[in-house]
């Protein structure tokens, strides 16, 4: 829809995305300001944002939906727990819980918090409140409906390139902070000189000590906002026990737990003292600023001048209107997007699950990129077929993460001559005839020259 609407571009197609995690941080905003402050709804609004979940704002992926999705459930559950609107809430709180879970099968894991939560909520107030489960049970009608393509997909799971460890729920929190390892050691020191210095400042003009505010969180909210914590450990089980599939964006619902923890926490803590709120706010909201808006800026611009150095070596290096193998299928897209025309309509991409598997363990990229051709005009080759078509042909890349082609190539005799190098740039004249004579094909003869014309 949004391409329909807005053409084919990049932010159209990560509009859905971008909308999905600003209504994450709104929703976040409401949810804790209702049992806290605005000044602390703030620091729940600015946080995620600081972390990796923000990347997945700007990547044509399903995830950043879901965190607006499952932010919006969250807060539907909070209002049907005040008795806000109880219609529009329990409508709102399955139709954000199907639709996420119509997004991406693992936002299954965002009905866990909320039903831990709810399940909480019930033996403190002695009472079932039916129309919420009733809610939860309608809301995972698209799990039912699209069963027979989870479990055709269920087949591939042995051969998938994510498999799940023990360890994952570690590294995954380290890598949700990680991009703000140094953004946190500047907020842990911000809040020692805020708390050192509030009290000094009070005492100096003669204020009277604040009276510690009573927790109005209830103790259900409580328990979801530490099931989102424990979302990345369910994953991991769920994935042992059931699917053979993890990665870090599979629970990256977690976000939602810290965003709540935290400013709570610090809400309590603090004596909800508002100006120290706001001072984290602006804190988060600066390191924001410089982390997701200067330097992605100075990066892209980076980035962009390493394509047109690549295009440039690769117009030097091979200036004729032969066929260019691209070694790596991440590259391959990329460079045929980038690309002026001329140069992009010779990029070719070879694919094989065989040799993949053989080399990397795992089949999912080339079985992707095997389906992707029927839905795009980029050459995507079967890699046998094209090597008995095109015994010599030019090839760029190098050996390295996700890609098999180089090492098979060499293993089946190949030879691989360096026409030119550019730093990491390598480009290749590969040979598939075999010293005998034989070609690789098993057709007789000595290959010709390297020439298409």
């Amino acid at each position: 829809m949004s391409l329909k609407l807005f053409g084919v571009n990049h932010w159209a197609l990560r509009l859905p995305e971008i909308l999905g995690v600003g209504v994450m941080s709104l929703c976040l905003f409401v949810v804790v300001s209702r049992r806290s402050s605005a000044a602390y709804g703030l620091v729940a609004m600015v946080l995620p944002l600081v972390t990796h979940a923000l990347y997945y704002a700007t990547e044509a992926r399903p995830y950043g939906l879901v965190l607006g999705c499952a932010a919006f459930s969250l807060l539907c559950w909070q209002s049907l727990a005040d008795d806000r609107r109880r219609i529009l809430s329990l409508a709102g709180l399955s139709a954000s819980l199907a639709a996420a879970l119509a997004s991406h099968y693992y936002a299954v894991l965002i009905f866990v918090p909320l039903v831990l939560g709810e399940g909480a909520r019930t033996i403190v107030r002695r009472r079932l409140d039916p129309w919420v489960w009733l809610a939860f049970a309608v809301a995972t009608i698209p799990l039912w409906v699209f069963l027979p393509l989870i479990q055709s997909g269920r087949q591939l799971s042995g051969t998938f390139w994510a498999k799940p460890r023990w360890f994952d729920p570690v590294l995954f929190y380290q890598d949700l902070l990680a991009l703000t390892a140094s953004g946190a050691i500047f907020l842990f020191v911000g809040i020692l000189v805020l708390l050192t210095l509030y009290p000094i400042v009070r005492s100096s003009i003669g204020a009277e000590p604040r009276v510690r505010p009573v927790s109005r969180i209830p103790p259900g909210e409580v328990v979801a906002a530490l099931g989102y914590l424990a979302i990345p450990v369910i994953a991991v089980l769920l994935a042992k026990l059931a699917t053979g599939a993890f990665t870090d964006r599979y629970a990256l619902a977690a976000v939602l737990g810290l965003a709540l923890i935290i400013p709570w926490g610090a809400y309590l803590i603090l004596d909800g003292r508002a100006t120290i709120g706001l001072a984290l706010a602006a804190v988060l909201f600066s390191w924001f600023v410089v982390k997701d808006g200067i330097q992605p800026a100075l990066e892209q611009r980076h980035a962009l001048a390493g394509l047109q150095y690549t295009f440039d070596f690769l117009k030097t290096a091979a200036p004729g209107g032969e066929p260019l193998v691209i070694a790596s299928a991440h590259m391959f897209f990329q460079l045929s997007y980038y690309a002026p025309p001329e140069l992009a309509s010779r990029f070719v991409y070879l694919a094989d699950r065989a040799a993949a598997l053989r080399y990397l363990n795992t089949d999912t990229v080339d079985l992707a990129i095997q389906e992707f051709r029927r839905w795009t005009p980029m050459s995507i080759e079967d890699y046998h077929s094209y090597v008995r078509a095109h015994p010599r042909f030019l090839l760029f890349g190098d050996a390295g993460a996700w890609v098999w082609l180089l090492p098979d190539l060499q293993a089946s005799g190949a030879r691989l001559q360096l026409v030119a190098m550019d730093g990491s740039l390598r480009l290749f004249l590969v040979d598939t005839a075999v010293e005998s004579g034989h070609r690789a094909d098993g057709r007789s003869g000595k290959a010709a020259p390297w020439s298409s014309r």
